[in-house]
């Protein structure tokens, strides 16, 4: 029977505390918009993206003008393969971000909202190239490259996406949801392998990353080491349970919002392993193996 590794109960009380201060601080101040990104951006880390979403929503709704809302909010929109309202989060973060007002972007004569998707990407994509192209001689702004990143992951355009990503970590180097995102634009281009070193320092940076995790466990899968596939996969659950009794009475609390993704992974390694009795446990959802 696998068992949850060595750091697991450091992770779990890690996991419960920062969750419960992040639910803390909205409660104290529910009008506090930077307390709701916060909220929302750990629940990114969490694998739970509905929380994140109703978190970032709710950030942008108290203040309309913070930017770095609206663009974990697209992040999280596009893990949710909602692709409509990713771009409207793209499109608010550009139109709101004060220090490109001047920047010359292209613009359609056609509303937002009858475009065709093809179109409204172009659009976005020519003003996001605008922006970086309006940065110092020298300099990168690591949010327009992560926006950029964003569209061409949702284009499919992996490569172009890692370019971006690899740009904006030169400014951000200890940033660990940057070198997830570098990760799983590896794995999504074919390259399991080469996207492992991204989840191993995300998981150095961060070792409570869930999402890193669960990452690192299905590019385990996919390079046919379903043992430590099954390890990476499990912890990320005892995280997540941890989290989720943490938290069961805080803001917009569901249970297993996004467990069912974690347990399939486990399940699907656990098959991958001729293990019928883990499959069964999985097809519970026993982490206790009773």
């Amino acid at each position: 029977m696998l068992s949850a590794s060595s750091q697991s109960a450091e992770l779990r009380n890690l996991a419960h505390q920062t969750v419960l201060e992040k639910e803390a601080a909205v409660q104290r101040d529910p009008t506090n918009a930077a307390a709701w990104y916060e909220l929302g951006v750990k629940q990114q880390e969490n694998e739970r993206e509905q929380k994140a979403i109703q978190a970032l929503q709710r950030a942008v709704e108290l203040d309309p003008e913070y930017i770095d809302a609206w663009l974990a909010l697209a992040v999280s929109l596009v893990n949710e393969a909602d692709r409509r309202q990713a771009y409207d989060a793209i499109e608010a973060w550009i139109e709101r971000n004060a220090r490109y007002r001047g920047t010359q972007k292209p613009t359609s004569t056609v509303a937002s909202n009858t475009q065709k998707m093809a179109e409204r990407q172009d659009l976005l994509m020519r003003q996001l190239i605008a922006m970086a192209c309006d940065v110092p001689e020298g300099e990168i702004d690591a949010d327009v490259q992560i926006a950029l990143g964003v569209l061409f992951n949702i284009n499919e355009d992996y490569e172009k996406a890692i370019d971006c990503f690899h740009a904006a970590l030169g400014v951000r180097r200890e940033d660990w949801q940057l070198y997830n995102r570098v990760g799983a634009s590896y794995a999504n281009s074919g390259n399991p392998e080469k996207a492992l070193e991204y989840y191993y320092r995300a998981l150095e940076l961060n070792p409570g990353y869930i999402r890193a995790r669960y990452n690192l466990g299905i590019a385990q899968i996919g390079l046919k080491h379903y043992t430590e596939a099954a390890q990476h996969i499990l912890d990320a659950l005892v995280l997540q349970e941890s989290e989720s009794e943490s938290s069961r009475s805080g803001p917009g609390s569901t249970k297993g919002v996004t467990g069912s993704t974690l347990w399939l992974g486990l399940r699907n390694a656990s098959a991958k392993l001729r293990r019928p009795d883990l499959v069964t446990l999985c097809d519970q959802q026993d982490l206790e193996g009773e």
